[in-house]
C-alpha cells in the first residue's frame, strides 16, 4: 500500500518509524542554521502567516500618520472627543461603585461620588468645549516637561557615572524644559508640531511594519509544504 505523506526531517534520535513530522520545504536553509531556536521561528512564521499582523498593524499605523501630520487640529479634536468618551465611562463605573457603597458606612461613597463627578465634568467639557479642555491639559503637559526636564539636567549633571551620560541626561533635560516653556507660551504653534512629529514616527513605523510584512510575505511563498511517496509496510 502506498501513500503521499508529508516530508519530513530527521531529527536526533528520531526515525521515519518514530513519528511524521510535516516541515517546509526549505533543507537548505534549516541545515545552515546553526540554532535550533532560529529554525523553530523561521517555520512558524512560514506556517502561521505571521505577515498578516504587521501588514494590518502598519497600514493602520500609516492612516494615523496621515491624519496625525496633514490635520493636526482635527486629529486634536478627535482626541479630545474620545478622551470625553472615556471619562464619561470611567465616570459611570466610579459613580455605580459610590451608589454600591454608599448603602455602608466610611468615607469611600463620597469620595467616590466627588471622583466621579469630577470625571464626569471632564468628560462633558470635551464635548461642549474641547478647548478649555485643551488648554487645562496644555498647562499641565507644559508643567510636566518643565519640571521633568529641569530634574532630568540636574540629575545628569550632579549624579551621572560618566561625562558623555551626564551630557546626554543634561541636554535631554534641557530639550524637554524648552518643550515644556514653548508648550506653556506658544500653545497653538507647539502642540501642532509636536502632533505633526508623531504623524512622523507613525508614517516612518508603518512603512517599517509594512515593509517587513511583505518581506515575510515573500519568504513565506516557499514555506509550502512538500510531498514525498513512501510505503508504509506492517509488521
Amino acid at each position: 500500500m502506498r501513500w503521499q505523506i508529508p516530508a519530513m526531517t530527521m531529527t536526533d534520535g528520531i526515525s521515519l518509524q518514530d513519528t511524521v513530522l510535516p516541515v517546509m520545504d526549505t533543507v537548505s536553509f534549516l541545515r545552515s542554521t546553526a540554532k535550533p531556536s532560529v529554525m523553530a521561528a523561521y517555520c512558524v512564521m512560514c506556517t502561521t502567516k505571521s505577515w498578516k499582523y504587521p501588514l494590518a498593524a502598519g497600514t493602520l499605523s500609516i492612516l494615523l500618520g496621515v491624519l496625525l501630520f496633514l490635520e493636526p487640529a482635527l486629529s486634536l479634536r478627535l482626541f479630545l472627543y474620545s478622551l470625553g468618551i472615556i471619562a464619561v465611562v470611567i465616570a459611570a463605573v466610579i459613580l455605580a461603585g459610590a451608589a454600591f457603597f454608599s448603602r455602608g458606612s466610611g468615607p469611600l461613597a463620597p469620595l467616590l461620588l466627588v471622583i466621579g463627578i469630577l470625571v464626569l465634568a471632564m468628560g462633558v467639557t470635551a464635548f461642549i468645549n474641547p478647548g478649555l479642555l485643551g488648554g487645562v491639559m496644555a498647562v499641565i503637559a507644559a508643567a510636566v516637561l518643565i519640571v521633568g526636564g529641569l530634574g532630568m539636567a540636574c540629575t545628569g549633571v550632579f549624579q551621572g557615572e560618566t561625562l558623555p551620560r551626564r551630557l546626554l541626561m543634561a541636554l535631554g533635560g534641557i530639550i524637554l524644559a524648552i518643550l515644556g516653556f514653548m508648550v506653556l507660551f506658544h500653545t497653538a504653534f507647539t502642540t501642532v508640531l509636536i502632533v505633526r512629529l508623531l504623524g512622523l514616527f507613525f508614517l516612518v513605523a508603518g512603512v517599517v511594519s509594512v515593509a517587513g510584512a511583505v518581506v515575510l510575505w515573500w519568504q513565506g511563498r516557499s514555506c509550502q509544504p512538500g510531498w514525498i511517496d513512501a510505503e508504509l509496510v506492517e509488521k
